[in-house]
């Protein structure tokens, strides 16, 4: 982030500010309308309001696109979903990590003035909605996009472990994906050397999902179903998951270092490229010590908060032909993935709220001095306007908001054919919240059909899987560039 003192122009950024944070806040409210209509299951109202937020912001548009794509998986429209979710991704991984502009512009502001990138959690969730979203439709590039999902979580891992964090604790392997691609090498019924060794790599990072014993027994024996069955999936999303609020969090000793460091090394930045641009050799260490803006007396500073939304749904039911079949089982718990790292990131996010502080303090003590102003009317002045500049702060809240708060996952085997199949939102107690929903599932002997149900409350959506997958394409899918 710049030290240099910022000058009168700085000021003049204010009433733009004010008018650009107040905009944010009406946008974010707007998403909060367009969860609750989620929720409650009312799909149209919550695509209706997620475009006016792509429309009237550009800060929210990319939210509001991710949102979207989970809209549209809800209302049955899979390929839809993966387009969508594709672009995200491209766009994403092609954005530049810093961007001069926009960091002045949080520097004036906060940091939503910055584009949205998402979090390293939203990264992987994307690769993983992706598989999701190709399960339910023509399957294709499912197994593509497991593959990806697991190297991203392991890239996040080998950068964090880089910049002296615990990665492999923050971005310890998440399940849904090497399970779901030990499905689909087990589905190719000859890869099943494979599907185990995802299996085992699913027990060890869940142990407590029970079905995965079978699932590895199962692979190593070399059967994918008994002689004229077949196997139904049902993928559930479950809960309302992870959103960020505004909080207020006291600083401490090493965010203060943090913070200090980052001072420095601007600064020492800055002076060298005085030197390389006027040929003065400044030597006198006394004049680069006072170069270094002083760190204010900062107690606290706002920062975003993981919070996970209350939702009466735990799991979701199966009854087929009305016989219970089971509930599904947590693989990943996203609410989970989004506190943890949020909690490792959090000295930073609050070393970039003091710096910012600070460059404001020394834009005001620069201006006040260039107007002549000492004494009572100098601190005055400095104290006034350096607390109404960084009162306007916000915290960026901006997320995937509509993202579950887990994954679970349910396999059933059955005679080929059709059968009725009971989707059942159950509450923590396993009580019944709603009679759900009744679907009929056409079985083919030893193939796998895929049920998608979205339940982020006890009003529940259920997509079938859409397209029948042709052998060629179900032993050797297409691959394509795993390079992200």
């Amino acid at each position: 982030m710049a030290t240099r003192p910022l000058h009168l122009i700085a000021l003049l950024f204010l009433p733009a500010t004010f008018a650009l944070i107040s905009g944010c806040a009406r946008s974010v409210a707007t998403i909060g309308s367009a969860r609750q209509a989620f929720a409650a299951g009312d799909l149209t109202t919550a695509s209706t309001t997620l475009h006016e937020v792509a429309s009237d912001s550009s800060q929210m548009k990319d939210t509001a696109q991710l949102d979207m794509a989970v809209i549209e998986l809800a209302a049955g429209n899979p390929s839809a979903a993966e387009r969508r979710l594709r672009a995200l991704r491209d766009r994403f991984d092609a954005a530049p990590k810093l961007n001069p502009l926009s960091e002045t512009a949080a520097v004036l502001t906060d940091d939503n003035a910055k584009a949205f990138q998402p979090a390293g959690y939203e990264e992987v969730m994307i690769r993983t909605m992706l598989a999701v979203c190709s399960l339910a439709g023509d399957q294709v590039d499912a197994e593509s996009y497991t593959l990806q999902a697991i190297n991203r979580q392991s890239k996040l891992a080998s950068r964090a472990s880089r910049r002296g964090l615990d990665g492999g604790n923050i971005y310890q392997p998440i399940a849904i994906a090497p399970y779901l691609r030990g499905v689909l090498r087990e589905a190719t019924h000859h890869d099943y050397d494979d599907a185990s060794k995802y299996y085992q790599l699913v027990s060890s990072v869940r142990p407590d999902f029970s079905a995965a014993a079978s699932d590895i027994t199962r692979s190593q024996s070399g059967v994918h179903s008994a002689r004229g069955n077949g196997v139904l999936y049902v993928i559930s999303c479950v809960g309302r998951g992870p959103i960020l609020q505004e909080t207020v969090a006291p600083t401490t000793t090493a965010t203060l270092a943090i913070a200090s460091s980052v001072l420095n090394s601007a600064t020492n930045q800055r002076r060298n490229d005085d030197k390389e641009n006027t040929g003065q050799d400044d030597s006198n260490p006394a004049k680069a010590t006072d170069d270094i803006p002083a760190l204010p007396n900062i107690a606290s500073v706002k920062i975003p908060e993981v919070i996970i939304p209350d939702s009466p749904v735990a799991h979701v039911g199966i009854m087929v032909n009305g016989t219970p079949a089971g509930r599904t089982e947590t693989l990943t718990d996203v609410g989970e993935l989004a506190i943890r790292q949020n909690t490792a990131e959090m000295p930073w996010t609050i070393a970039r709220a003091i710096v910012r502080r600070v460059t404001k303090e020394t834009a005001v003590a620069s201006l006040g001095d260039a107007m002549g102003l000492e004494g009572t009317a100098g601190s005055l002045f400095h104290f006034a306007t350096a607390s109404a500049w960084s009162g306007i702060e916000k915290a960026d809240i901006r997320c995937w908001s509509l993202l579950p708060r887990e994954i679970q996952v349910l396999r059933t085997e059955l005679p080929a054919g059709n059968h009725d199949v009971q989707i059942i939102p159950l509450g923590f107690n396993n009580a019944m919240l709603s009679n759900g929903v009744q679907e009929t599932v056409s079985i083919r002997d030893g193939k796998n059909h895929y049920l998608i149900v979205m339940a982020p409350t006890a009003q529940i959506h259920v997509v079938h899987q859409t397209t029948t997958v042709h052998e060629s394409q179900r032993t050797t899918p297409r691959i394509f560039s795993l390079s992200d």
